[in-house]
This record gives structure tokens, C-alpha cells and sequence, in this order.
């Protein structure tokens, strides 16, 4: 959901800026917006619970779940680096950003972390070994 979230506040933020807004509307706009979506969003799920319809998901196939689930990883690790080196990061091809000499150290932590946590998982299977 945030994905799409800030897709939408970067879109009304350009839209705003060809307009010629200043930033009091730019960030009324975007908050209103961003509420109003949210709420939404709210009322559509209330309403897929309310008739049952979350049974129909199962119909989905599993590769446009699978690819979805995916993307959501992949973006969630490339922010995780971006975050961790305080560089962009705005596609695998970037990813070197995070791997140069003067931000490596504080990426490290992290990585070491990860792997960590994954090997931990492996070897211990109990619930307790996630933070």
C-alpha cells in the first residue's frame, strides 16, 4: 500500500508543480488527497468483508501474486539500502551506490544483520528468532 501511496503523492506533487501551486496548496492537496485514498481504500475492504468477497482472491494466479509479493521485497530492500548508505537508489542498477568504499561501512551492519537473521531462521525453526 505505501507503494502506491507515494506513487500517488509524487504524481499530485508534479501535478501541483506544472500548475504552478505554491507549497501550502501543494501540501494541503497531497495530504487531503492522501487521507481521502486512505479512507477509501477503508471503506472498500469493509465492504469485501462485509459480502465475503475475499474468497474470490483465490482466483488470482499464483504468479501475478507471486510477482507482486516479490516486487514488494525487492523494493523494500532496495530502500533498506538506500536508507542504510543515505544514497538514491532508484533501480537495480544502482544498487553499486550502496557498495562504494565511503558508505560500505555503514551498509555492513545491516547486511551482516540480515544474513544473520536468515541463517537463524534456518537453523532455529521457532518464531522467536525474528526481532
Amino acid at each position: 500500500g505505501l507503494i502506491f501511496l507515494s506513487a500517488m503523492a509524487s504524481s499530485m506533487v508534479e501535478i501541483c508543480r506544472s500548475k504552478g501551486l505554491d507549497d501550502s496548496h501543494l501540501l494541503a492537496t497531497v495530504t487531503i488527497g492522501l487521507g481521502l485514498y486512505t479512507a477509501l481504500l477503508g471503506i472498500a475492504l469493509v465492504v469485501i468483508g462485509w459480502f465475503n468477497l475475499a474468497n474470490y482472491v483465490r482466483y488470482l494466479p499464483m504468479p501475478v501474486v507471486g510477482g507482486y509479493l516479490a516486487f514488494i521485497g525487492f523494493f523494500c530492500g532496495q530502500s533498506g539500502l538506500a536508507l542504510m548508505a543515505n544514497v538514491e537508489i532508484s533501480g537495480l542498477l544502482e544498487w553499486y551506490k550502496a557498495f562504494q568504499p565511503d558508505v560500505f561501512l555503514f551498509v555492513l551492519p545491516g547486511v551482516l544483520g540480515g544474513i544473520w537473521i536468515y541463517t537463524s531462521m534456518r537453523i532455529f525453526k521457532h518464531m522467536g528468532v525474528l526481532p
